[in-house]
């Protein structure tokens, strides 16, 4: 049975005006005249994403992936032609559905964690009864219990996002977009901030993540690939990764996007190039390579015998 569509983009254009004013020339009491100019930055997207899925955007700097998470959360005012369908089941409306940035200390405006996700919740005029369970809830998803009623400047990186994240899931909203949370984390916090948005997405919640770090794709994941604009690439991530083994010069959508390849896949590429077949064809994990690399050898054993 098929889910319900949460947004569904059609054929959609997003365009943005800027304003530029023309050197006076020798009159300096001439005011600068000011030209208004569009840009176009989304070209003919067609995306469907379903209630609960969890979907990475993926590409290189410019390439348009911030901006389609923006459009996905409503956010901004451009021209926008083509046809946005924005469906929910959460009591917080069709058209919500959080951003988190990479920065949290721009969208944090409580002292504590506890009391930015209470200020939230009263933007959203969300009984004052139901606050206290709903904010403990999820600070017990996001692991910040402890810190709940810490003061937000005493807290790591790590854990100012977890509680911009936690405010998001205290709204109740059934859908999170994330940009980049991971960007100005180290790795122990980075997966603190992964681990818990896994969590909340086999809860049911549809989960956005938009990203660089190709390392944090998992088997059987959905990406999307951008560039200049243009979705390239909407697959699973181990055929993002594959390459067409029998011919002489292939590339990967991943390379096709201006990415580089985490160093798992490039060292599959390279046992490829070797006439070295694994199974899974495309393992994402070290572990996951070194299962497939130890099956291999027992197999190549056994046809020795």
């Amino acid at each position: 049975m098929l889910q319900r569509e949460r947004w569904r983009l059609q054929s959609v254009d997003l365009f943005v005006r800027s304003t530029v004013a023309q050197k006076p020339g020798e009159d300096k009491e001439r005011i600068a005249p000011v030209h208004t100019m569009e840009h176009q930055l989304l070209h003919q997207i067609d995306l469907t994403i379903r209630d609960g899925e969890w979907v990475f955007i993926v590409g290189t700097n410019g390439s348009g992936k911030s901006t389609l998470a923006r459009l996905l959360a409503g956010l901004g005012q451009p021209r926008i032609t083509g046809e946005i369908t924005r469906t929910s089941s959460s009591n917080a409306g069709a058209s919500f559905a959080p951003l988190v940035t990479q920065n949290p200390e721009a969208a944090l405006v409580g002292m504590t964690p506890a009391e930015d996700a209470t200020l939230l919740l009263e933007q959203l005029a969300v009984p004052a009864d139901e606050m206290p369970s709903r904010i403990e809830a999820a600070m017990l998803v996001t692991g910040l219990t402890e810190w709940m009623n810490q003061p937000i400047a005493q807290l790591s990186g790590g854990q100012k996002q977890l509680a911009a994240i936690a405010g998001c899931i205290a709204s109740g909203a059934d859908a999170l977009i994330v940009d980049e949370p991971t960007a100005m984390l180290d790795p122990q916090a980075s997966a603190a901030v992964m681990a818990s948005l896994r969590e909340l997405h086999r809860s049911g919640t549809t989960v956005v993540w938009v990203t660089q770090r190709l390392e944090e794709l998992q088997e059987g994941d959905r990406v999307v690939a951008m560039k200049e604009g243009c979705v390239t690439f909407d697959g699973r991530a181990e055929s993002f990764y594959q390459r067409d083994i029998g011919a002489t010069e292939s590339s990967s959508p991943c390379e096709e996007a201006g990415l580089h390849a985490p160093y798992v896949v490039q060292t599959v590429w390279e046992l490829q190039q070797a006439g070295i077949t694994l199974d899974p064809s495309m393992p994402l994990t070290g572990s996951s390579l070194a299962k497939a690399v130890s099956s291999y050898a027992k197999q190549q054993q056994l046809a020795c015998q």
